[in-house]
């Protein structure tokens, strides 16, 4: 069984390693400094905490997975697939945070309008900035994590055949969104939190 702990007195749980402030850092290193104060605030303040949000999914999800077939589940399953989804959710708004802050950045606004930014455009300037050339496929990582995240849609149930939970596999929709959040990581690798899992290759 996989505990969720804070304390050492379950050495087979999670234990946070990181907290909120532990991502400042490597946040300021990547949200434009062009943008209006509050608006890089406001970026700070989500991400770092939907970062640690991260963390924690993934430190529950990939003991799940990787569990020998011998081991009982660490997850009941609906729970691992709801991970997954939410994993893919945060990861989406990280994405969609720092993207539309470089497109702002790229196009010489400072935010401070609340100006809204179609997702082609951030997703390009976040291509851009973390994977110019494409080598790590950002891109396609984003675009399946997009994809995934519109399935949970429930306003147009007789238009989409695959609205279900079958779609929320850890190959399918959590290993493009963890991908794409390694990538981001390698921008300022060396400022990224030590202690964080969202680096690791599984």
């Amino acid at each position: 069984m996989f505990f969720i702990t804070q304390s050492e007195e379950r050495p087979d749980g999670y234990v946070h390693l990181s907290t909120a402030n532990a991502w400042t850092m490597w946040l300021s290193r990547n949200i434009p400094v062009g943008l209006h104060a509050d608006v890089r605030h406001r970026l700070d303040s989500n991400l770092k905490h939907l970062l640690v949000g991260l963390e924690l999914k993934a430190a529950l999800i990939d003991p799940h997975a990787h569990r020998a077939h011998n081991q009982p589940s660490a997850l009941f399953e609906p729970y691992f697939q709801n991970l997954i989804m939410e994993f893919g959710l945060a990861a989406f708004s990280v994405l969609e945070g720092l993207g539309s802050g470089h497109w702002l950045d790229q196009n010489n606004h400072d935010g401070g309008n609340a100006m809204r930014i179609e997702r082609d455009a951030w997703r390009a300037a976040l291509c851009t900035v973390y994977d110019p050339d494409g080598e790590h496929g950002l891109d396609g990582d984003v675009v399946r994590t997009l994809y995934l995240r519109d399935l949970l849609h429930q306003d147009r149930l007789g238009a989409r055949v695959n609205i279900d939970w079958h779609a929320m596999t850890y190959d399918a929709a959590f290993e493009p969104a963890r991908r794409a959040v390694r990538t981001l990581l390698r921008r300022e690798a060396g400022v990224v939190p030590a202690t964080t899992n969202l680096n690791m290759e599984q």
